[in-house]
């Protein structure tokens, strides 16, 4: 159902936490595929992704541009595409389910908890790859879910975890 894509530069350290969060989903099939948007990694990143089964593909450049060359490489109707940091809270699996059985095809964003209930920075962005490509894409420089939302939006939507 969906093609998770992580941007990685030595991302090892920070993969130990977010892969076992995918894992089950990837059993009961709504993770189709992890694209790792590798640029360059020296560290255990391509070990991990070789054990884990997950698709490389190697990009050179900032979050933004890894994370362009990774949606192309999607192949998956619907992408979830994390920022750099690879966080992903530990209840991602049910709002985005939920989200996807509603059928709207609307994009949609989980983000970090901000002060007083409001949403913070961007974590993930859940969309459709025509979303995603008609927003024009993934783009070097900045904050690229950030960006990316702005220009998704007001169609996206927050879920709530």
């Amino acid at each position: 159902m969906i093609t998770v894509v992580l941007p990685t530069r030595d991302s090892a350290a920070r993969l130990v936490h977010v892969l076992p969060l995918l894992v089950p989903a990837a059993v009961d099939g709504l993770v189709k595929a992890v694209v790792f948007a590798d640029a360059g990694s020296t560290d255990a990143t391509l070990a991990i992704a070789e054990d884990s089964g997950a698709r490389v593909v190697q990009a050179a450049g900032d979050a933004g541009a890894r994370l362009a060359a990774g949606c192309a490489a999607a192949r998956s109707a619907w992408i979830l595409a994390l920022g750099e940091d690879l966080m992903l809270p530990d209840a991602w699996r049910t709002p985005v389910e939920a989200h996807l059985a509603g059928g709207g095809g609307k994009p949609a964003f989980i983000a970090a908890p901000g002060p007083l209930g409001l949403a913070g920075r961007p974590l993930a962005v859940l969309a459709s790859g025509e979303a995603i490509t008609a927003a024009g894409g993934f783009k070097a420089g900045g904050d690229p879910l950030k960006a990316l939302l702005g220009r998704l939006r007001p169609r996206a939507v927050r879920l709530r975890i």
